[in-house]
């Protein structure tokens, strides 16, 4: 009788453990926030046009209150399952977080002009894991980091915001 209640708590515990592992691999933490160390990187454009897209890239790496600003405006956008309905599209700016300079990104949030306010597409890893509604926030903390008289068509306020 010991022997079958031992074995009955260890499979009970067994099963328990892997619950906890198919709940924690479902959606992983990481992969819906921002990676708080590393480099962020900032890319804006001279022109966005539809038929020939996103020209003239400008990066620039974003340090300090900047930086805190994006990760901040970043967290606060809601998700949306909805996509926009746009035959065509632009991307306004780009977010790149590397661990180190020269590295890979390993979170990108890249911003579409299409609807008003824009969609903020999240990759991991080169991986698509979310849409976000953006809020105005997130294009202001963008600007505010890029050099003025550079990437003028990230700077132009096609989704209406108010700055």
């Amino acid at each position: 009788m010991r022997t079958f209640q031992r074995r009955l708590r260890m499979a009970a515990f067994g099963l328990s453990v892997l619950a906890l592992m198919a709940t924690t691999m479902v959606e992983p933490v990481a992969a819906q926030v921002a990676p708080r160390g590393g480099i962020v990187e900032v890319t804006g454009y001279t022109r966005l046009t539809l038929d020939g897209g996103s020209l003239g890239p400008v990066t620039v790496v974003v340090k300090g209150k900047r930086a805190a600003a994006i990760r901040s405006a970043l967290a606060g956008l809601s998700a949306t399952s909805s996509l926009p309905d746009c035959m065509e599209t632009v991307d306004a700016f780009k977010i790149s977080f590397v661990a180190h300079q020269g590295g890979r990104a390993t979170y990108v949030a890249t911003e579409e002009d299409c609807p008003t306010p824009g969609i903020v597409s999240i990759s991991v890893d080169g991986k698509t894991t979310s849409h976000l509604r953006e809020d105005c926030a997130l294009r202001a903390a963008v600007i505010a980091s890029l050099p003025r008289g550079r990437a003028e068509g990230t700077r132009q306020d096609e989704n209406r915001c108010s700055f």
